[in-house]
């Protein structure tokens, strides 16, 4: 009995010991996952982001606007030309240039560019921004202007004093379609910004990385631990005996 258990404890030990190591290694990694920068590295093999399905929901919306530069939503992130710079956004509602900066309106929100497209200030309904933005424009003066659910907005930026209106004709932020070249560059800024080393790493423990499949396998490696443990437990009580 015992020479039995001992074979069998030998050939499942040697079958699992590299899962151990791996299990190992990555569980010291994830309990460090800030330091090492696991949940903001990000994936960038193709076969692996195939496998996640890691795709947008649609084709980017985007807007034109001072030379030739582009403001465009893809699912719930907006992207400056190719450059991502919201990654929660429900609506992108448009873009204009007004006083050397890119004014960009979403989700009740008012973002300031420079022309390089960096940050200079957010502004959001605590500084006056109207809720229920619906359009974004800008008159002969270079104020701002905003449609929104309760009526018609125009602000100065450099003093930021709203003033209501029932009604404001503006030139109008509006849709345009984008270049091939650009849509494939945001296209593949959105997919390798999509799976973080961290989401694997966690997937990868669990068998998810492979399907429901995965996770049955997992289960039985962690079954094949218990009775490695088990094992090793009454052999040492078995000779000790």
């Amino acid at each position: 009995m015992f020479l039995v258990i001992q074979k069998w404890h030998k050939k499942i030990g040697t079958c699992i010991v590299l899962f151990v190591i791996f299990l190992s290694i990555s569980g010291i990694a994830l309990n460090h996952s800030e330091k090492l920068r696991l949940n903001t590295t990000f994936i960038k093999m193709e076969w692996l982001l195939d496998l996640y399905q890691i795709s947008p929901p649609s084709d980017p919306i985007s807007f034109s606007t001072h030379n030739n530069n582009w403001v465009s939503q893809l699912g719930k992130r907006i992207y400056f030309n190719d450059k991502e710079i919201i990654n929660d956004a429900k609506k992108l509602v448009g873009v204009v240039y007004v006083n050397n900066t890119f004014v960009i309106g979403y989700d009740g929100k008012l973002m300031v560019l420079t022309n390089k497209g960096e940050l200079l200030e957010s502004l959001s309904g605590v500084e006056g921004v109207p809720a229920g933005m619906k359009k974004i424009g800008y008159d002969e003066v270079d104020n701002v202007v905003i449609e929104s659910a309760h009526g018609y907005y125009r602000v100065n930026l450099e003093i930021l004093v709203w003033d209501e209106h029932d009604y404001l004709s503006a030139d109008w932020s509006t849709v345009s379609n984008i270049s091939e070249h650009l849509k494939t560059a945001i296209l593949n800024e959105y997919r390798g910004r999509g799976l973080t080393v961290e989401r694997v790493l966690l997937d990868m423990h669990s068998g998810r990385v492979v399907g429901p499949w995965g996770i049955y396998f997992m289960d039985l490696v962690a079954i094949l631990f218990l009775i490695i443990s088990f094992t090793g437990v009454w052999m040492w009580w078995y000779r000790r005996n």
